[in-house]
């Protein structure tokens, strides 16, 4: 095999296996094209960090896939070869490459064009769309990316065409029916911007964006850090889809967007719109948005008008509006004025960035939460505006986000809570939605942070709530998707933590509810996974909490009434350890 000559003889000292990463000088003759790619639609942006990715064989397969199988395939032999850029969102280039195949699209969450890895033409629509990786300590300022060598081949043209069917694609459609039956190779997308589909003017946030679904399309060829202020280009859409769509008076009516999930831990997506504004000769040109200190100075309804109007000031009136609403009287005239809803709308809207979506769920759960008649209607409302499945959206997009996992959990938490019957829909609804995996994916990647275990905790605690056929099947669904092990590892992690303790005696009440065989096993399941002893440490460190007493002795009976070959030293406790005011006895 044959590698680049810039590798050194023999492909350089690196091992077989590994990618070793080669810092290369400012003036090379690599870093001047990349300075060039860059230039093309980010003239702002400054190289400041190039190092040539050396894996022989991740070279190896790729180099093989282009010369002795795409070629044969190709009109011309034309393997259509091309340097894209790809975001790496949370988690650091290196660690992405010290995967054995690389970029992975089986990592991938998917996107508008189905489970594959997204690479941009422009640097700008990952860098705007926040899938760069940011560089710590640098203030958002510097950002690092993969530049990737692809063999794109043959293209399945996409356009902004966006259906089920496209969000659904494993793979290119049928190009030759053949015989042989030939596949296109990828799928060429856009233009798109980051968060608002559709053209722009060929300004720094729009591009092409192309997808591949196998790992040896493509090379992950340089590892460049890029200095510039880090979402620039999505507060200038932001602003320009507000100034295009507002009304003088009124709600602003929304274009349709959309935002791609990154592939592979993060790339280009792309969307479609239902096209620009449509304004008649007499169109009046809105106002512009007020600034962050005007908004942070305005009473409940000037903040929801603002917030109406303005997509932009979204970050300062949901800040106004956590604010206000820290002051009950506050609640009811906020979602009367529309908060609810704008602030989902814009949530929808812009998936992909996690500073909306944890400020978006944070400021509806504050607009909403109240236990009188009022504050559940709140959360109904909050409910059929879609809140419900937003939520959920969210910490599926960003599952490395603690803060995001948090308030996530936290909004599911209260919108689940309750036992009459518009509480037990929100319940289904919210579990119909994929909200008890996405919780407990939560407490699963974030074991140490207490925050998102209490709040997973008594999410998970109020949607198995229950004594019904749906109510045991949710319990089963949390179960297969790992809660018991995750609570008892978060207890065993925190035993200090008396809400935390009270909450997670509470899901494993839950689960462990049941007579029937089902039932059983999950009541083996948490005694085999030490559930039986860390709800005895808990009571016995928390013999004055009340919650705890109770929801840790309500599943030790269950257990034991269950599945008494469990039970062990949890009989002792029970007969005559527990304090006689739990109830225990």
């Amino acid at each position: 095999m044959t590698f680049p000559d810039e590798w050194g003889a023999g492909g350089g000292d690196g091992g077989p296996t590994e990618s070793k990463l080669v810092a290369l000088s400012m003036q090379s003759n690599e870093a001047l094209l990349i300075k060039t790619l860059l230039a093309r639609s980010c003239p702002s942006a400054r190289l400041s960090r190039v190092q040539r990715v050396q894996n022989k064989k991740l070279w190896c397969e790729y180099a093989h896939y282009r010369d002795e199988s795409l070629v044969h395939t190709c009109a011309g032999g034309d393997v259509n070869e091309m340097l894209l850029f790809h975001g790496t969102a949370e988690r650091a280039a290196e660690d992405v490459l010290a995967h054995q195949n690389g970029l992975d699209p089986r990592f991938s969450n998917g996107g508008f064009y189905g489970q594959g890895i997204y690479l941009a033409e422009d640097p700008s629509y990952p860098i705007g769309g926040r899938y760069a990786h940011r560089i710590s300590g640098s203030g958002g300022r510097r950002v690092q990316l993969l530049i990737v060598k692809a063999a794109l081949g043959s293209q399945q043209e996409m356009g902004q065409q966006i259906s089920a069917e496209t969000r659904a694609m494993r793979m290119p459609d049928v190009r030759v029916e053949g015989p042989p039956r030939l596949l296109y190779d990828s799928v060429r997308g856009g233009p798109h911007r980051p968060f608002v589909s559709g053209g722009g003017e060929n300004g720094c946030d729009a591009s092409i964006v192309h997808v591949v679904y196998e790992s040896r399309q493509m090379y992950p060829a340089y590892v460049i850090e890029v200095e510039m202020e880090m979402g620039a280009e999505v507060v200038a859409a932001v602003r320009k889809n507000s100034a295009e769509g507002s009304a003088s008076a009124g709600p602003a009516p929304k274009q349709q967007r959309h935002a791609a999930p990154s592939g592979g831990g993060g790339g280009g997506g792309g969307g479609s719109s239902s096209g620009g504004s449509s304004h008649s000769a007499a169109h009046v040109p809105a106002a512009a948005p007020p600034s962050d200190a005007e908004v942070g100075a305005m009473g409940v309804a000037a903040v929801v008008a603002a917030l109406r109007a303005h997509e932009s000031v979204f970050f300062a009136a949901c800040l106004r509006l956590i604010d206000l609403c820290k002051e009950a009287q506050n609640k009811q005239p906020a979602a009367d004025a529309g908060a609810i809803e704008a602030i989902v709308a814009t949530m929808q809207a812009y998936p992909q960035v996690a500073d909306v979506q944890q400020m978006g769920c944070l400021a509806v759960d504050r607009v909403c939460f109240g236990t009188d008649a009022a504050g559940l209607a709140r959360i109904q409302r909050a409910a059929d505006a879609g809140g419900i499945e937003v939520v959920v959206a969210a910490m599926l997009a960003h599952p490395h986000v603690a803060d995001v996992q948090e308030i996530g959990c936290l909004a599911m938490a209260n919108v689940c809570a309750g036992n009459d019957a518009a509480a037990l829909a929100r319940i289904q609804r919210a579990a119909g939605a994929g909200g008890i995996e996405v919780i407990v994916a939560a407490l699963q990647a974030h074991p140490q942070d207490a925050n998102v275990q209490r709040n997973g905790f008594c999410a998970m605690a109020n949607v198995c709530a229950g004594s019904d056929a749906a109510a045991f099947a949710r319990c089963q669904r949390a179960t297969d998707a790992g809660v018991i092990e995750a609570v008892v590892a978060a207890m065993q992690a925190h035993p200090q933590m008396g809400k935390m303790q009270e909450f997670g005696c509470c899901v494993l009440d839950h689960v462990c509810a049941g007579t029937d065989a089902a039932a059983f096993a999950r009541m083996q399941r948490a005694a085999a996974a030490g559930g039986i002893e860390v709800v005895l440490a808990a009571l016995q460190a928390h013999r004055q909490h009340a919650g705890v007493q109770q929801n840790g002795c309500r599943m030790l009976a269950s257990v034991c009434a269950g599945a008494p070959a469990a039970c062990g030293r949890a009989s002792v406790w029970l007969l005559g350890g527990a304090p006689a005011q739990t109830g225990c006895l």
